[in-house]
C-alpha cells in the first residue's frame, strides 16, 4: 500500500469507526471527548511513525522545525545610558570566535553523489562517513559530513595557548589568517563605521575564544550554540581588557556571530554586540540582530574561492552592525537592502 492510500485508508477507517462510536454514545458526551482524543492520539502516532521511516537526510522539510527551535535564548538587551556613551572616545573592538558555517542540505549529496545509495543499504552512512569541520576551497569552514577519501580538507582547529582550555581567553588572530569565517569581517565593519562617526576605533590583533573544551570543538553545532549563549549572556566580561600594550580605551566592543547558516537557497546572519566597560568590565550595552538573504544555492555561493557568498555575508553583516549600533545609541545610519526575518 502506498503511502496516499495508506493516508486516505486510515482517515476512512477513522471516520467510519468515530461514526459508530458517536451514534452509541451521543448521550454520553464525556465518552465522545475521550474518544476523539483517543484517535487523534492514534492519527499522531501512525503520522509520526510515518515520518521516522523516511530518510533524514533526504526529507529536507523534516528538518525544518528543528532548525528553527535551534535559535538560541539570548538575554534581554541592555542599552547604555547616554551619559555613558558622552564619555566613549576611543573603542577597541574585539572579534569574538564564529561558528562554522551550516548548510542545509548538507554538501556531501553533491560532492559526493554515492552517499544517496547509503539510504537503500543496509549499513548505515556514519560507516562511511563522519561530521567533521573542513574547509573549500576559499578557506570557509563548514561543519558537515566528509568520506574518507573526500576532496575538502578537514580544518586543523589550534589548541588554546592558555593554561585553561575551557575558560574564555584571547588568542592571536594570526592563528586563524588561513580560515575564513565572518567575525573578522563584522568586526572591521564595525571599526569603519565607528572611525565614520567620528570615534576613534581600533581592530583587536587578538580574538575571543569561546569557552570550549579541546574535544567540544568539533561539527557538534549544539556545542557553540551553547558557548555562544553563554559568552552573550554573561554580564561581565571574563576576559582583562586592561593589559599592558593594549593603551587607553574608554569601551571594548565584542561582535559575535549567532546565527550562520544555508538554508536551500537562504543565507542567514546573527550579529550579537556588547559594549564593555574595560576598567569595571562590567556590560554596558548588548544587542542582537539578524538577516536573511535569499540569492542562490549553497553549491553556487560557496563555489569559486566563496567569493559571492563572502560578499553576501560582508553585506548583511555592515547592515546588521549598523542596526546594532543605532540600537544602542549610537548615531548611524541603517542602510542596506537585505531583509529581516
Amino acid at each position: 500500500m502506498t503511502h496516499n492510500k495508506l493516508i486516505a485508508w486510515w482517515g476512512e477507517k477513522s471516520k467510519a469507526s468515530y461514526g459508530k462510536m458517536s451514534a452509541k454514545t451521543a448521550v454520553d458526551k464525556s465518552v465522545n471527548i475521550s474518544y476523539r482524543k483517543i484517535v487523534n492520539h492514534v492519527r499522531i502516532c501512525q503520522f509520526l511513525k510515518m515520518q521516522r521511516s523516511l530518510p533524514t537526510f533526504k526529507s529536507h522539510g523534516l528538518l525544518l522545525l528543528p532548525v528553527l527551535l535551534l535559535t538560541g535564548c539570548f538575554a534581554a538587551p541592555i542599552k547604555p545610558s547616554t551619559s555613558k556613551m558622552d564619555q566613549i572616545r576611543t573603542v577597541l573592538v574585539v572579534p569574538v570566535e564564529s561558528p562554522p558555517l551550516e548548510v542545509i542540505p548538507d554538501l556531501i549529496e553533491t560532492r559526493f553523489p554515492v552517499y544517496r545509495q547509503y539510504h537503500y543499504q543496509a549499513m548505515p552512512y556514519y560507516v562511511f562517513l563522519e561530521e567533521k569541520i573542513y574547509k573549500n576551497p576559499g578557506g570557509v569552514l563548514i561543519a558537515g559530513l566528509v568520506s574518507a577519501d573526500d576532496s575538502v580538507p578537514v580544518a586543523d582547529i589550534q589548541e588554546s595557548s592558555s593554561p585553561g582550555a575551557n575558560s574564555a581567553s584571547l588568542e592571536s588572530a594570526a592563528s586563524l589568517s588561513e580560515n575564513w569565517t565572518p567575525n573578522f569581517i563584522v568586526a572591521q565593519e564595525a571599526v569603519s563605521q565607528l572611525n565614520r562617526d567620528g570615534i576613534r576605533a581600533m581592530l583587536s590583533k587578538q580574538y575571543y575564544r569561546l569557552p570550549l573544551a579541546g574535544g567540544n570543538r568539533n561539527a557538534n553545532l549544539g556545542n557553540w550554540r551553547n558557548a555562544i549563549e553563554q559568552w552573550y549572556n554573561q554580564n561581565q566580561s571574563s576576559v582583562d581588557y586592561r593589559q599592558p600594550g593594549m593603551g587607553h580605551i574608554d569601551a571594548v566592543i565584542e561582535v559575535g556571530i549567532g546565527t550562520y547558516r544555508i538554508f536551500d537557497a537562504q543565507t542567514s546572519l546573527q550579529v550579537l554586540i556588547k559594549l564593555i566597560d574595560p576598567n569595571s568590565r562590567q556590560v554596558i550595552g548588548r544587542i542582537s540582530d539578524k538577516t536573511f538573504s535569499v540569492e542562490d544555492s549553497a553549491q553556487t555561493l560557496l563555489s569559486q574561492e566563496a567569493e559571492k557568498f563572502k560578499q553576501i555575508m560582508t553585506g548583511m553583516g555592515s547592515q546588521l552592525v549598523a542596526r546594532g549600533f543605532s540600537g544602542l545609541g549610537l548615531p548611524l545610519k541603517v542602510s542596506g537592502q537585505y531583509n529581516q526575518p
